[in-house]
């Protein structure tokens, strides 16, 4: 071999040996990296708290009435300027059950407000049996004007209750919440229908007006309170039973012996998501 092939092997043997020490420098470095970074402790999730009231929610909402909206009544009405004796009865066709929909937001951890949209169905069946004039009391014959009058009204109504819900326990905390409330409502009367026979004595009977019965009020307001509590059920569903107590300021309907009852009690049951 000559001179300059050997110099030259040399320095290619050299060069070698560096990039081995190069590749050895470079695993231990990597090898103490990893240990190091095994050798440390792992970041604490932070985890965020699960709201057991949550900030908004929607649902369905049943409404069961303690008393029928319209109670059965008679009234005996009689005047001698002019001579009227009259008796009123009235009959209650009202069902006890509404439904509707369901809001709520909550504004604090302890304090939200609810509204709802309930539906109701309100009836009556009012007897109007009426004399007019007066009788000679030395005939046999009754010479007042006897007349009959059945009216048969149906209707819905619409309930807008808005309450603020104060909360025993904060949102955060598990279990079941009871909560206290209070507020307003409004009850707007629709969809009226009646249909009205009239016998004037011995006439035959005269069917059927179908003009619709005129309300006291179309549209009247109220205060509203109750008590409940809001359990959750395995799948998450908030199940929400209550009690309220409504006072109406008007009648929906007021006419002899038929009117709305002003104080109102109903158990409630929401389920919502």
């Amino acid at each position: 071999m000559s001179a300059g092939q050997y110099a030259k092997r040399e320095i290619l043997d050299r060069i070698e040996v560096l990039m081995n020490m190069k590749l050895c420098v470079a695993l231990a470095l990597s090898c103490g990296a990893t240990l190091c970074a095994q050798d440390q402790p792992a970041a604490p999730q932070v985890l965020k708290p699960q709201a057991y009231i949550r900030r908004f929610s929607v649902g369905a909402t049943l409404s069961v009435l303690g008393l029928s909206l319209v109670p059965n009544r008679g009234l005996s009405q009689i005047t001698t300027s002019p001579a009227v004796d009259a008796l009123y009865t009235t009959e209650a066709l009202t069902r006890r059950v509404g439904f509707g929909l369901t809001i709520q937001g909550a504004v604090t951890r302890h304090f939200a407000v609810n509204a709802s949209l309930l539906r109701r169905r309100i009836g009556y069946k009012m007897n109007s049996d009426i004399y007019t004039g007066t009788d000679n009391p030395i005939t046999s014959a009754d010479e007042r004007t006897n007349t009959v009058r059945n009216e048969d009204t149906r209707a819905k109504l619409s309930d807008v209750p808005v309450v603020v819900r104060y909360y025993g326990k904060e949102r955060f905390q598990r279990g079941p919440h009871w909560f206290v409330e209070g507020g307003g409502v409004l009850r707007r009367v629709f969809g009226i229908k009646t249909s009205i026979d009239t016998t004037v004595g011995s006439k035959a009977t005269v069917c059927c007006d179908v003009t619709p019965a005129k309300p006291a009020q179309r549209t009247v307001r109220g205060f509203v309170a109750g008590a409940g509590v809001q359990l959750i059920d395995p799948v998450g569903i908030r199940v929400v039973p209550e009690v309220r107590y409504t006072r109406w300021l008007s009648a929906t309907f007021s006419s002899f012996s038929t009117f709305t009852r002003r104080d109102q009690v109903e158990g409630m049951i929401s389920l919502t998501f």
